[in-house]
């Protein structure tokens, strides 16, 4: 199994994953240059990351390359080995929302300039994207104040949180009043999974918010 990232991406989520299970993987690091390559387009045709290449099978999109790695390695609970209808519904409740209404609300922040040609009204387009950001936020500090982790148990949706926490400090978004995610971050980064990933894509841990 061969798994494409870029350092610091989303992808990080579906690495740390491949981690946990103690996989036989390959792992190839790309920049935003190689990714739009001739070669990695007959893998990937959207030009993005993560990818999953094993044997014949390609599989692309964050939370396919999570329900795969799963699916081949069930006993490993990288979803947290939910049982009940109730429980697999809320750990898909946080992934979603991670994936679907968090990480989408930093592409203003990543491309101002794909939004608008403007200099001034990318700006406030910024500006709107953290405060947007900010009060996202919100939902996941008050899960924590519950949980030390999204569902109560460790799963690759707090590795999603964290990625998009490490986002957010590098976009300095005023997140100080959120102690809760605070606390987590410290928490999460003891996982010896994740550790190991941020150091095989050169990437150091933020320690704080």
């Amino acid at each position: 199994m061969k798994l494409y990232v870029i350092p610091g991406t989303c992808a990080v989520v579906p690495h740390t994953a491949l981690e946990w299970t103690g996989a036989d993987y390959e792992l190839e690091l790309l920049d935003h240059d190689s990714v739009k390559s001739e070669e990695y387009l007959k893998i990937n045709p959207q030009g993005a990351v993560p990818s999953i290449v094993d044997g014949d099978t390609i599989i692309t999109q964050n939370i396919a390359t999570q329900v795969y790695i799963d699916a081949n390695y069930p006993e490993t609970n990288i979803f947290g080995g939910n049982e009940t209808p109730a429980e697999k519904g809320e750990f898909m409740h946080w992934l979603a929302f991670v994936n679907a209404d968090l990480h989408k609300a930093f592409a203003p922040l990543f491309g101002p300039d794909g939004f608008i040609e403007d200099e001034a009204a990318q700006e406030q387009l910024k500006a709107k994207a953290k405060e947007k950001i900010a009060h996202l936020l919100r939902l996941p500090n008050e899960q924590l104040s519950k949980h030390d982790y999204l569902t109560g148990t460790k799963t690759t949706a707090d590795i999603y949180l964290y990625v998009t926490l490490t986002w957010a400090k590098k976009f300095e978004i005023d997140l100080s009043k959120y102690n809760n995610l605070n606390d987590f971050v410290k928490r999460i980064e003891e996982d010896k999974g994740l550790t190991a990933v941020l150091e095989q894509q050169g990437l150091e841990k933020i320690g704080s918010l």
